[in-house]
């Protein structure tokens, strides 16, 4: 085992980051196509049982990626952390947690219900992961100009 940990990297930098985007993207691929199908079962009436090991696993991805993100200090590609973003969010899933309660109640009311739940759930986490991501990057930040103070009087 250690003779193979030691061997040199058969890829470049390029072509390592090449393979990085494709692992990417495929992660996501993988992940968004998972969920469709959990909402496609949940609409044509399959119960918990059958969808647990998708749930499961939809479950671990998630809870692991927002772990080892917040962890790092990193939010979004493309997106700071703010209070309107988390809104936005926390709306689009009220909004598909409606609707597929009112495919499978079809009564309006309970989905009202479901949807404000859902919109409080997401933007209540949302905003405390906000908050502990904002404090890793300050931290961070605190910490890259402590190495540079630390390396200019040197």
């Amino acid at each position: 085992m250690k003779l193979y940990l030691k061997t040199r990297p058969a890829l470049d930098e390029r072509e390592l980051q090449e393979m990085y985007r494709i692992e990417h993207r495929g992660l996501w691929a993988m992940y968004t196509l998972l969920c469709a199908t959990v909402v496609v079962q949940l609409l044509f009436g399959a119960d918990l049982a059958q969808m647990g090991g998708e749930l499961f696993v939809i479950g671990a991805v998630s809870v692991g990626l927002i772990i080892a993100y917040a962890r790092r200090g990193i939010w979004d590609t493309d997106a700071r952390p703010s209070t309107r973003g988390n809104a936005v969010y926390s709306a689009l899933s009220a909004a598909g947690v409606g609707v597929i309660v009112l495919g499978r109640r079809a009564n309006p009311w309970i989905a009202l219900a479901a949807g404000a739940a859902m919109f409080t759930l997401c933007f209540v986490l949302l905003t405390l992961l906000m908050r502990y991501v904002q404090r890793r990057q300050e931290a961070q930040s605190r910490a890259l100009e402590d190495d540079e103070e630390t390396t200019t009087e040197e």
